[in-house]
């Protein structure tokens, strides 16, 4: 599987856990957080459902699926209400993942979302099209919306090997080209995947 197909599925593997390290369980509490059935996997992450908007590690969760680490801390959930970070505002009804500092590392988007300049496609869910970040909140890699232009290069919106990645510091890293490009005195076909070093000068 390549990168950017495991990009649109990475949520989705949280579900289909090789092994349970208990059977699931009904209507049990944990870490202060009912919910009305659960499995722990061999890892500690608590994968269940609520049925009730809850607040947890100060963010409000939607009714649905919700992740914990072994902790209690949201691992995955649907946000309930917007999410004002830095860096980007998360709206409501976008599913969230974190790490267990509690830092936000993906997100699939209700909705076609601009985020720091750029129109990121949305479709929402754990199985949706994904958002990925910096630990800052910079953005890292996401699927356009629309063919654009960034740093003078045109992306393509491919789901396949459409993927754009961005440098920390918003420069192109990599993308699928919407077109023919010459630069540094080489022609590059439309449809061909091209990476950046940080400078500007194309890699491959």
């Amino acid at each position: 599987m390549n990168k950017y197909r495991a990009l649109l599925l990475g949520a989705a593997s949280l579900l289909l856990t090789a092994g349970y390290a208990a059977e699931q369980q009904r209507d049990v509490t944990l870490h202060g957080v009912i919910f009305t059935k659960v499995h722990t996997n061999a890892d500690g992450l608590h994968i269940g459902q609520i049925d009730t908007e809850t607040v947890v590690g100060g963010r409000a969760c939607r009714a649905g699926w919700l992740h914990l680490y072994p902790d209690g801390t949201p691992a995955a959930f649907t946000a309930a209400q917007e999410i004002v970070l830095p860096r980007v505002t998360i709206p409501a009804g976008t599913w969230v993942e974190q790490n267990p500092a509690g830092i936000v590392t993906v997100c699939a988007f209700p909705t076609d979302t601009l985020v720091q300049g750029h129109l990121c496609r949305g479709t929402g869910g754990p199985k949706g099209v994904q958002v990925a970040f910096y630990p800052d909140g910079a953005l890292r890699q996401f699927f356009l919306a629309n063919p654009a232009t960034i740093d003078g290069v045109p992306c393509d919106t491919s789901l396949t090997r459409g993927a754009v990645e961005l440098y920390e510091n918003g420069r192109l890293k990599s993308c699928r080209l919407s077109q023919a490009l010459e630069r540094d005195g080489r022609k590059l076909r439309k449809g061909a995947r091209i990476t950046f070093s940080p400078d500007g000068q194309i890699r491959s």
